[in-house]
């Protein structure tokens, strides 16, 4: 007779025709046999993974069988009838349903409770040399095994798990285990325990890595649990029988639909990069001739103007250090949509030079799916193609963990060889969010282009030091840019990194004098601080002007569109921006297409033409025709990452650095008088014929000494709610005043530390709010440590209650954003998307809004019925997601095409 442990299956498939089920002993040895694949063909870098904690190149067979004997203990939790129970059926050959057991945790912690607490205990699964270091490193093994779901496995406590198996089931899995004992070791396919095993050092080295091996084990599963590549199988034969005629096999035909790696291309010369750049800037001749030695780690820091051709060098370094192995792909992360949209279009342009030709790079933009590239389609993706079972409530599937990760593109965008997108998609691989252990195996010889890093507060620059930390330890280099950094800032991010590389603390000593700009560079022979140069055309001189009503910025308004010229005014919310652009058209009867409002409340589709059409007017290549008497009402949204260049600027008062940006959208490109970029020669450089860039600031009347009460005006209050460390913007009109101009680059320092020097001293009255947001930003750093995974202690739960369902974990500790989708009937009652005809239209037709403003607002905007809902939800894979109401082709009462999302 058969062991009994062939009596329980691993996974069923049932409706109201018929059901059919696959034994768990197969189904483990399919996923053990992916993990085997994976390996040996070395996708993902996996087998590097291996080498690390031992292996050498020549034991890569030895490296895949012994993932893949780890793998077959996966799915050990099933063995408990309390989840056999799950698949009702009057089949003899299966395990009969005991009903004193029942299914009170997921099978992933069920496995590490079976494992801890029963059979590490049996003597008859012990192996030869099985000691205290070989049980320590079966426990960092079976964590990462059980964990496949996604997260580490609960610790649960004894009556849980005694609660789902029965003295059977814990016998029957011992005797599986044995089983795949004699199967993979004793049947000589793996040799005794590699020496190394027992070394401390090897644990630790393990420990580190296991997130990675977590990652790799995930996809395991997931294509392990696809029966378009796995055939569901319920007749008995040997393990090693199936394992040959079948699981091994089809294995390798599952491993065929995951992305081949492409080759990287040689390093020519800009030329071969970006045709237009003529004369390299003095940043982009310091990326063309740095000297890169060895594959070690690096963390370059790029300060300069803007305008200086960040972007540009960023990808000429990119391309020398991958040539120089230390990457093989890019992921650039971006402060916001917006700034992710321009930084991708531009990216688009010049990816696939970067890999050989005859390769097939895959780009993903890491939010929306609008512009997902098809070469990274893969067959294992597709919904169909993974049965939908289904387990208890609150308990994905695999098939329903696989979609929801591939659906939703700004995760997928981190295992293309090209991401762009938002920080947050990066910064969720360093917290316990659920499958993060897939980002880390993404970010996995990534480099790592982090842009605007200006622009984060300090909860997201607490997890960006997180990620530093970690991509260091992981041999990961990284490119940092930036016009306006603070040297405090400077200096946490050049530590994070600094401790990761040489893996202890230690503060490095920085030069506190150094001009602007700057390239900082570190790696294992130490930090150099190198000033430099930038390009003529974008030192500047930017006249302030102060006004302090909106009147008088509408009049200026209405005197450059007489002068036929292109003006923007940067509001510091969506509201005010709303209420200005209506205003506007009120009072000076402007034709609708010669002004644009462009925010972020905007539906994803609305939003793009948007953003095209404010590319279409300011952009570099628009012309005296095209800019002729427009105006742009926008927010922050405007200021960072895209090429724009207006005629004049109004901008409310906002932080130094944040007026620095949106000053560097003024007059940006060298023009004649009439709007008309100028050829790019050297009897050209510096001579725009148009009249010297003003920036006019809309503030308060100067006060030498302001109360707490100073933007109690109705004109500053959403100002006021937007930059609550109101001392910050009164330090700023104090340096603005006292300069009169902002001169770039040479007073970028100056003005920067006189707003953000840590040892400087705010006015009385503004005293109390200055320390009570520092404060914050302290508690703040504080919160954003405790969500922080510490990978070096291993794949393991840290605060449990953090990797909970109910938790809300955010990369953003003050943005409480939601997703409203819009939709409408159509003519056969259908609910469509507001985005019609695209393969995304669902995603392209979302809205964010912030929480706070939708509990004002909910009982006024018609809402799709509940159970409709819900069927939208589970196909966008979004348990959050809001459905609201419009009519096909018409304004509604809350969203307009033009104002975007606009109820109050």
């Amino acid at each position: 007779m058969a062991e009994s442990f062939y009596q329980y299956w691993g996974k069923y498939r049932q409706n109201a025709n018929n059901s059919s089920y696959h034994l768990l002993a197969y189904h483990n040895l399919d996923v053990a046999a992916c993990g085997y694949q994976i390996v040996k063909h070395n996708y993902f870098n996996s087998f590097e993974l291996f080498q690390k904690i031992g292996f050498l190149s020549k034991d890569k067979e030895q490296a895949a069988l012994w993932f893949a004997y780890f793998l077959a203990w996966h799915d050990i939790g099933k063995f408990a009838n309390g989840f056999q129970k799950l698949f009702k059926h009057n089949t003899p050959q299966l395990v009969a349903p005991d009903p004193s057991k029942e299914y009170l945790s997921r099978h992933d912690s069920l496995g590490w409770w079976l494992w801890h607490e029963s059979l590490s205990l049996n003597p008859e699964i012990q192996l030869a040399q099985y000691n205290q270091r070989i049980m320590n490193l079966y426990d960092i093994w079976l964590l990462i095994m059980t964990g496949h779901h996604g997260k580490p496995p609960e610790l649960l406590k004894d009556i849980k798990g005694n609660s789902s198996f029965n003295q059977q089931d814990k016998k029957n899995a011992s005797d599986y285990i044995q089983a795949i004992n004699q199967f993979f070791i004793k049947d000589n396919k793996l040799q005794h325990y590699p020496q190394f095993f027992f070394d401390k050092t090897h644990q630790e080295k393990l420990n580190q890595i296991s997130w990675l091996i977590a990652g790799l084990t995930v996809i395991s599963d997931w294509l392990g649990s696809n029966e378009q590549l796995f055939s569901f199988n319920w007749q008995v034969m040997p393990l090693s029988e199936y394992w040959q005629n079948h699981a091994i096999i089809q294995a390798e035909n599952a491993i065929a639909t995951l992305p081949k790696l492409s080759s990287v291309a040689q390093f020519k010369n800009v030329k071969s990069l970006f045709p237009f750049i003529e004369r390299p800037t003095p940043l982009q001749e310091y990326a063309l001739s740095c000297q890169l030695s060895d594959k070690n780690p690096e963390l370059f820091i790029m300060e300069d103007v803007t305008g200086a051709g960040k972007t540009e060098a960023s990808m000429i370094l990119a391309n020398r250090l991958m040539s120089a192995q230390k990457a093989q792909g890019i992921y650039i992360g971006l402060p916001t949509m917006a700034t992710a949209n321009a930084i991708y279009q531009r990216t688009a342009n010049v990816y696939e030079k970067l890999y050989q030709a005859g390769s097939h790079p895959s780009l993903v933009l890491a939010h929306g799916a609008s512009y997902m590239n098809s070469n990274f389609t893969q067959s294992i993706l597709k919904k169909d193609h993974i049965s939908q079972q289904k387990y208890s409530k609150g308990e994905q599937s695999v098939s329903a963990e696989c979609n929801e990760w591939f659906v939703d593109t700004r995760k997928k965008a981190l295992l293309a060889e090209v991401g762009v997108g938002t920080l947050d998609q990066v910064l969720m691989a360093v917290m316990p969010f659920k499958h993060q252990s897939l980002r880390l195996l993404g970010l996995q010889h990534k480099l790592l282009i982090l842009d605007e890093v200006h622009a984060y507060d300090s909860y997201m620059v607490k997890l960006l030091e997180a990620l530093l930390h970690y991509h260091a330890t992981q041999g990961g280099s990284a490119i940092i840019l930036t016009a306006t950094l603070p040297i405090f800032l400077r200096e946490k991010l050049l530590n994070a990194f600094n401790n990761g590389l040489i893996n202890k603390q230690q503060t490095l000593s920085l030069n506190q004098s150094l001009p602007f700009p700057l390239i900082t560079r570190l790696n294992y022979h130490g930090l150099t601080e190198q000033p430099i140069d930038t390009r003529e055309e974008v030192k500047r001189q930017v006249e302030i002007a102060w006004i302090a009503d909106i009147e008088t910025g509408i009049s200026k308004i209405e005197q450059s569109i007489k002068q036929g010229k292109i003006i923007c005014w940067i509001k510091n919310s969506v509201i005010d921006a709303i209420d200005l652009y209506q205003q506007l058209q009120l009072t000076l009867n402007i034709d609708t297409d010669h002004i644009l409002l462009f925010h972020s409340r905007f539906a994803f589709c609305d939003r793009l033409q948007i953003e095209e059409k404010a590319l279409t007017w300011a952009g570099k290549s628009s012309n005296s025709e095209i800019r002729q008497a427009k105006v742009i009402i926008a927010t922050q949204v405007i200021e960072q990452s895209l090429d724009l260049d207006f005629d004049e600027m109004i901008s409310d008062i906002a932080p130094i650095d944040l007026l620095i940006q949106r000053a560097g959208r003024l007059q940006r490109h060298v023009r004649d008088k009439y709007g008309n970029i100028k050829p790019d020669n050297k009897e050209n450089l510096s001579k725009d014929e148009r009249d010297p860039p003003v920036l006019t600031v809309f503030a308060p009347p100067w006060q030498d000494e302001p109360q707490k009460d100073w933007l109690d005006n109705p004109a500053f209050r959403n100002t006021s709610y937007v930059y609550p460390n109101h001392a910050y913007l009164w330090l700023t009109q104090k340096i603005l005043r006292k300069q009169t101009y902002i001169k770039m680059p040479q007073e970028a320092r100056l003005l920067i530390d006189s707003v953000y020097a840590e040892d400087i001293e705010p006015p009385s009255g503004l005293s109390e709010v200055y320390y009570k947001e520092k404060g914050k930003s302290l508690s703040h750093s504080s919160i954003a440590n405790q969500s922080v995974l510490d990978i070096n202690s291993g794949y393991r739960r840290g605060i449990d209650s953090y990797w909970d369902e109910d938790v809300k974990l955010s990369t953003r500790l003050s943005k409480d954003n939601i997703d409203l989708y819009l939709a409408y009937y159509n003519e056969e009652n259908e609910i469509i998307p507001y985005r019609v005809n695209s393969e995304y239209a669902w995603e392209q037709s979302r809205v964010p809004i912030s929480l706070s403003k939708w509990k004002k607002i909910e009982n006024s905007i018609k809402q799709l019925d509940e159970k409709s809902s819900e069927k939208i939800r589970q196909q966008l894979h979004k348990p959050q997601a809001i459905i609201v109401l419009v009519e096909k082709g018409k304004d509604s009462s809350f969203y307009s095409k033009s104002l975007g999302f606009y109820a109050n």
